[in-house]
């Protein structure tokens, strides 16, 4: 049978949380997970004329849950086809060195919030010049937190179009294969980083580590000057689709797709992941309880957008833009529209269904059914 994250969570929750204090945020997605498509979140029954039940129980449709990732991702996808302009896009990535752990596991919000702007700005500094553009681009940008072992790892997916507005109203092409220059925009992202992370440590905005003071955190910073950082400039994509549909799937549904779960037996998980130091597909495997912590690492802050749009996408203001724009742009293709919304759903859950799925005899009776709170979710999915 298919290894699912909640068959881990189910044997090894309690026991985790017995010895681990999470925030309310994190147990909350947590027994989300565990108790998705069981009887505690309720249900629904339908019987047909030829006597056949069939029986479906309420997702959860929690942003960290893998199995309700086809919703979230779908409705995202629709909504990002609605606004995305017909021109070609680059992909950009930036990441935090790894030496800002410690303090990023007790300040995600507002290091997230750095991050962004950190790479915003960044961008459209570089974008603004008239050597490489000379206008307003647009992006959407998307936050990640792990990688391929679930181990802490923050960065940035930038999704940025290959031209933009300048200031008379006019689109301007990018004339680069690679848009911007990796170095400047490498040195760029650093110092916006960090001097926010300064302005944050001033202001005693930022909890710091037992045994950490505002000092040590200055002293950080100054070696993260002159530390490399990791930002990733791809060449030109013509369709956006690949990219759209790769931000989308790991943006939700959790840091893990369960197609790369192996085998669960009981006590120890083993999963796939790409080792891209050699670009070679590995199998790690991890304690049950060790798993779950490095799954709940990514859980994030309540009422924090996890993706943005700058520029020509930024929410506000957007359709004014794109209606000058469309007479110089063309808008996404009927046929792009349609690739990237067309996901067929791999679970049935149509209340409107007038026959049975099993022998096409006509639905005699629907039912709803309560949720259960005090059920014992099943060992195994159903």
């Amino acid at each position: 049978m298919r290894v699912r994250v909640a068959h881990i969570f189910r044997a090894e929750l309690e026991g985790f949380l017995a010895t681990h204090s999470v925030p309310p945020v994190v147990g909350r997605a947590a027994r989300a997970i565990v108790n998705c498509r069981t009887a505690v979140l309720g249900g629904h029954a339908e019987v047909c004329q030829r006597g056949h039940v069939r029986v479906w129980y309420n997702a959860c449709r929690s942003r960290c849950c893998p199995r309700c990732s086809f919703y979230r991702v779908r409705r995202w996808l629709e909504r990002q086809a609605r606004t995305l302009l017909g021109c070609a896009h680059h992909h950009v990535i930036f990441t935090v060195p790894h030496d800002l752990n410690p303090l990023w596991l007790l300040n995600q919000a507002r290091l997230g919030e750095v991050l962004f702007q950190a790479a915003r700005g960044a961008l459209f500094t570089l974008a603004a010049d008239p050597r490489y553009l000379g206008g307003v681009p647009g992006a959407l940008i998307a936050l990640h937190t792990w990688g391929q072992q679930l181990s802490l790892h923050p960065h940035v997916h930038c999704l940025v179009t290959a031209g933009g507005v300048d200031d008379k109203g006019h689109w301007r092409h990018c004339r680069r294969q690679h848009f911007l220059p990796a170095e400047p925009l490498k040195r760029l992202f650093r110092a916006k980083f960090i001097d926010a992370l300064l302005a944050l440590t001033r202001t005693q905005a930022l909890r710091l580590p037992d045994q950490w003071s505002s000092h040590d955190v200055e002293r950080l910073a100054q070696r993260l000057r002159f530390k490399r950082w990791n930002v990733h400039v791809r060449e030109r994509y013509h369709n956006p689709t690949a990219v759209l549909n790769y931000l989308g799937r790991y943006l939700h549904g959790g840091p893990i797709g369960e197609s790369r779960l192996l085998a669960f037996d009981g006590s120890t998980v083993s999963f796939r992941y790409k080792d891209y130091r050699v670009g070679l597909t590995k199998v790690m495997s991890l304690p049950a309880r060790e798993f779950i912590r490095r799954y709940l690492l990514h859980v994030p802050p309540k009422g924090f957008h996890m993706v943005r749009g700058y520029g020509i996408y930024r929410p506000t203001g957007m359709s004014q833009i794109h209606s000058v724009l469309l007479h110089q742009v063309p808008p996404v293709s009927a046929e792009l529209r349609q690739a990237l919304t067309a996901q067929p759903n791999p679970v049935t859950s149509d209340s409107s269904l007038q026959h049975c799925l099993r022998c096409d005899a006509p639905i005699v009776l629907y039912t709803r059914l309560q949720p259960r709170p005090h059920a014992r979710p099943p060992t195994l999915a159903a």
